[in-house]
């Protein structure tokens, strides 16, 4: 089949682009001595995921629990749940997890939910991690609260400490490269620094790690950082590329649209919305830009509906009605969550429809 017969709009996925990155970043963390244990959000892909442990990782990370739940039932056995779990029904279902699972790793950043996880935990073992906050401001502790925290976990014996992690997530809103190397190094210094604390009390702190692909080279290089944990790296999208984190030709998903109307000379509109290409943006002057089209590069998609995307074109523009037209998005994670399948592809064949099988595990 060729790609330019499938239905739109649709995800494709380069796939030797695809092999690529996951072995570049498999590489690096080889390289540099690190465990590679990537975001499995990004893909929610079963299929990915057995060609990541084909180039060697320690385990996966999953958002959800019910992420998780997916994956466990498809052979992996090595699995941290980044978001807290503080509800004992949700904390029941782990325990299940942790009993037919290898290792199950869980975060922790509160008095409270550490008492709850003792309680769903009291007769099964449990292995944690304390989240640090290194400046996102998202979930975590202060670097400096990082041993209160840990003296709450000493106290229950089935609790098993097994290190530190942190998400940088600021590392997005990085202006330029200077920048986004200082979120990156402060990443890692905020989890170093929580296991020195940890250490100066006599204190083992096995692993220190850090997640996200734009600060992954940069962080990922630190001595002391034990894991990273990037997930958008096996496909990137224009957000990467504008953070100088890759080039446009190592993009390995895109979104195939169909030209529909063209009311303007200047406008035409696309069959994908915002259900295919998410709401996220980037800014390109004062202007917000929903993704870059490989076929018009001059091209701009600035507005869009559920279903329509609303792309301004030079008024000699060769476009017209029934062009399918591939677009680089800006969050490739985003957009894969809005579809049941995606297709490898190669150079202009279709090679493979492949399942995401995670899509939509909210909770």
């Amino acid at each position: 089949m060729k790609i330019i017969d499938i239905s739109t709009p649709n995800v494709l996925v380069d796939y030797e682009k695809l092999i690529k990155n996951i072995e570049e970043m498999s590489n690096f963390a080889k390289v540099y001595g690190k465990n590679l244990r990537p975001m499995i959000k990004t893909h929610k892909s079963v299929e990915i995921a057995k060609i990541q442990q084909k180039y060697g990782i320690t385990g996966i990370q999953c958002a959800k629990l019910s992420e998780t739940e997916v994956f466990s039932e498809n052979g992996f056995d090595d699995i941290f749940i980044s978001s807290e779990l503080v509800d004992c029904i949700k904390l029941e279902r782990a325990k299940k997890l942790s009993k037919i699972l290898n290792k199950l790793i869980l975060a922790v950043d509160s008095f409270e939910g550490i008492r709850n996880l003792s309680e769903v935990f009291k007769d099964e073992k449990i292995y944690v991690r304390i989240e640090i906050d290194s400046g996102h401001h998202r979930c975590g502790v202060k670097t400096e609260d990082v041993l209160k925290i840990y003296r709450e976990i000493e106290k229950y014996p089935n609790i098993i400490f097994e290190g530190v992690f942190t998400h940088g997530g600021q590392v997005y809103s990085s202006k330029n490269k200077e920048q986004r190397e200082e979120f990156s190094y402060n990443e890692a210094n905020e989890v170093l620094k929580a296991k020195k604390i940890l250490e100066e009390n006599n204190i083992k702190c096995e692993t220190v790690s850090i997640g996200s692909t734009p600060s992954a080279f940069i962080s990922g290089k630190i001595d002391g950082i034990t894991e990273i944990r990037p997930g958008n790296y096996v496909f990137y999208d224009y957000k990467q590329v504008k953070l100088g984190v890759t080039k446009l030709d190592r993009v390995s998903l895109f979104v195939i649209s169909q030209v529909i109307s063209r009311p303007e000379k200047d406008r035409v509109l696309i069959d994908a919305g915002s259900k295919a290409l998410s709401l996220d943006y980037i800014l390109e002057g004062d202007e917000k830009v929903y993704g870059y089209i490989l076929e018009h590069p001059n091209a701009k998609i600035y507005n869009l509906s559920e279903e329509h995307g609303w792309v301004r074109i030079n008024e000699d523009s060769k476009i017209k009605i029934g062009d399918k037209i591939t677009i680089i998005p800006v969050h490739s994670c985003l957009v894969v969550n809005n579809f049941d399948y995606f297709y490898f592809i190669k150079e202009s064949e279709i090679i493979e429809k492949i399942k995401i099988d995670a899509r939509g595990m909210f909770e």
